[in-house]
């Protein structure tokens, strides 16, 4: 009934990431059921939607902690880039049975299931999602004077995109010379609609092609005690006789903030801290993000900060879903504004929902989107677009430009 490049795809869509799990005490065997409306006759939409809300259901056998990012508006659900969120880790899946049961596809699984925390959206998937990381802001940029870094609202950013990089799952694009909160470092990302959404945030993406934008603000470089004489090898023994020097601890604080480049909203937020010995003359030109400045004690703990950052950066993108934008459409087919660059393959199966702008009561406008509840196989891929196709005429979802895709 189903073709082999169909089970292939779904099967390598919801295990990348936990297939190669091993059997551990905490990993618990369950059962569980999906079903999903079949519509426009189209079985493989409603079989991909089916197993996804199986895969839902066993992992919140085990888990007693789900939380949901669905939102109500006017009465009517609002999806939004997250579906059930759970703690459980959801692994070696295998279809027991499935079938077409009148209107609805009903599938049954079962699965080994562990508390072990992995993505909240319960299934990760193999896509490299674009980001663009821009310019951090500085919130006291004086402090950057002592060791010449200034550069470091720019060099931080490169940094990271040259890790982000080596990472599974993102595509980093380096946008240092763009900054979102140019003149009110302080309060951000407090420079929000009531929606937790900020514009500046969609604007940069759409002109950069990018599904997530990095932004963050830098908050302190400051020295302790900018005046204490530099370390010497003898301040050892001077400290053994009660003569103490004072620090010259140096500290170093950012924020770090990733939103969704569709509708602007807030997906991450941390603060990152730490501090080290900075033993440099004051008027030595350093420079961030150098060689010699990761030589010093400061430079090394600045590196392992950055290096936690990346990680968490990277997990946070890599467990969301992937998205795209249609850029055209043609009958059946739809054309996608990403292709291999991105991972996609033909045989994949992608989601697809139409955007339609709106606005709050304060007048600020957001973007809604709403699942057709369809899905589009890929059929061909290039480097930087992909052709799929759906079981029905784009007209009769009243598909546009600006509409998007999703692999979750």
């Amino acid at each position: 009934m189903f073709s082999r490049a169909l089970y292939v795809g779904l099967i390598w869509l919801l295990l990348i990431g936990g297939a190669q799990a091993e059997w551990s005490a905490n990993l618990i065997r369950v059962d569980a059921e999906g079903v999903a409306e079949i519509r426009y006759n189209d079985e493989n939409s409603a079989r991909m939607r089916a197993l996804r809300q199986a895969i839902e259901q066993a992992s919140m056998q085990v888990s007693a902690q789900v939380h949901s990012t669905q939102v109500m508006e006017n009465g009517n659900l609002t999806v939004d880039y997250l579906r059930i969120n759970s703690a459980a880790r959801v692994t070696d899946i295998h279809v027991m049975s499935e079938g077409r049961e009148g209107d609805v596809y009903r599938v049954s699984i079962t699965a080994r299931v562990s508390s072990e925390e992995v993505c909240a959206n319960v299934m990760t998937n193999h896509y490299r999602k674009s980001v663009a990381v821009t310019g951090f802001a500085m919130e006291h940029p004086d402090q950057a004077s002592m060791g010449h870094l200034g550069s470091v609202d720019r060099e931080l950013a490169s940094f990271l995109v040259n890790g982000l990089n080596g990472m599974a799952g993102v595509r980093a694009l380096n946008a240092n010379s763009m900054t979102l909160y140019p003149n009110n470092a302080p309060t951000a990302p407090t420079q929000l609609s009531p929606r937790m959404a900020l514009t500046s945030a969609v604007d940069a993406a759409k002109s950069l092609g990018t599904q997530f934008v990095i932004s963050g603000v830098i908050r302190d470089l400051a020295m302790e005690n900018p005046d204490a004489p530099r370390s010497r090898s003898w301040d050892g023994m001077l400290s053994r006789v009660g003569i103490e020097k004072a620090s010259r601890t140096r500290h170093f604080v950012f924020d770090v903030f990733i939103h969704d480049g569709y509708s602007g909203a807030l997906v991450y937020q941390s603060r990152y801290s730490t501090f080290g010995e900075w033993n440099e003359p004051r008027t030595a030109r350093v420079g961030f993000a150098t060689g010699k400045f990761f030589g010093t004690d400061y430079g090394q703990e600045v590196r392992l900060l950055l290096n936690q950052a990346m990680a968490d950066i990277q997990q946070t993108i890599q467990c969301q879903p992937f998205m795209a934008t249609i850029t055209q459409v043609e009958g059946q087919r739809i054309y996608v504004d990403t292709g291999a660059s991105s991972g996609l393959r033909p045989g994949d199966f992608l989601s697809v929902y139409r955007t339609s702008q709106q606005f709050d009561r304060q007048g600020g406008s957001f973007w809604q989107l709403s699942d057709t509840r369809l899905v589009a196989e890929v059929k061909q891929v290039q480097p930087h677009f992909a052709i799929a196709e759906l079981a029905i005429g784009a007209d009769r979802l009243n598909l546009q430009m600006d509409d998007l895709v999703m692999g979750w």
